[in-house]
């Protein structure tokens, strides 16, 4: 494909993704009604450079939510292969920037889609846990994905801890993190017992981040 096929293909695919964003943009902000907080001042209102959003995983309307959440970027969410097993959704998830990952073999494709996305100064989303945790409050153990794809990039990683209404009528809130510099907890050229340290640490993060809504929000309601 000629740079300039891959340039109009790149303006279709944007224009089908904006076209889907802002036709749900309203039900979407709607129904989940979307309350934001930040860590702390270091986390930036709006983060507009390539960066790896980490974050839990409570339900399949998960994208959806994290649309609202980050209303201002373009994202790219890692899905699992099995999403794409037809041509027809295979074209619906690439055109709505989904990178397909097999979620028990080592995908090096996946790995390169990250990090030219990244390089790009693209946002690219993450559920570490691997599958759908329905269990309120509880964030299981995190696959080391998430921060090789930003380690191998050289792009920070970004936790955010959703808590879902458990109500209709409640709204789902989102508390992000301080941008973590993996190779401040890796090194520049890390061993797999460094990235599952790391791992560990965006884990600890995001019950940290769990605490921050249970003290600063949850309380509040009360």
């Amino acid at each position: 494909m000629s740079s300039k096929q891959k340039k109009k293909c790149k303006i279709g695919s944007n224009f089908f993704y904006d076209f889907v964003k802002v036709t749900a943009a309203i039900p979407a902000l709607l129904t989940f009604r979307v309350k934001t907080i930040r860590e702390n001042k270091n986390v930036p209102k709006k983060i507009k450079k390539g960066a790896v959003f980490a974050v839990n995983h409570t339900s399949y309307l998960d994208p959806v939510i994290i649309h609202c959440i980050l209303w201002y970027r373009r994202l790219n969410f890692l899905a699992t292969k099995e999403l794409f097993n037809s041509k027809a959704k295979e074209r619906f998830f690439k055109l709505v920037h989904c990178i397909p990952i097999d979620k028990n073999n080592f995908n090096i494709g996946a790995v390169h889609a990250v990090r030219d996305r990244l390089k790009e100064e693209k946002a690219i989303v993450i559920f570490p846990e691997g599958a759908v945790n329905r269990e309120q409050g509880k964030i299981e153990e995190y696959k080391s994905g998430a921060v090789f794809m930003a380690h191998i990039a050289k792009k920070p990683l970004v936790p955010i801890y959703v808590v879902k209404g458990k109500k209709w009528y409640n709204r789902t809130v989102a508390v992000i993190g301080e941008p973590i510099d993996t190779t401040t907890i890796c090194g520049k050229v890390p061993k797999m017992e460094d990235i599952d340290r790391a791992s560990l640490y965006l884990h600890q993060k995001e019950e940290e981040l769990k605490e921050i809504y249970y003290q600063r929000y949850l309380k509040k309601k009360v």
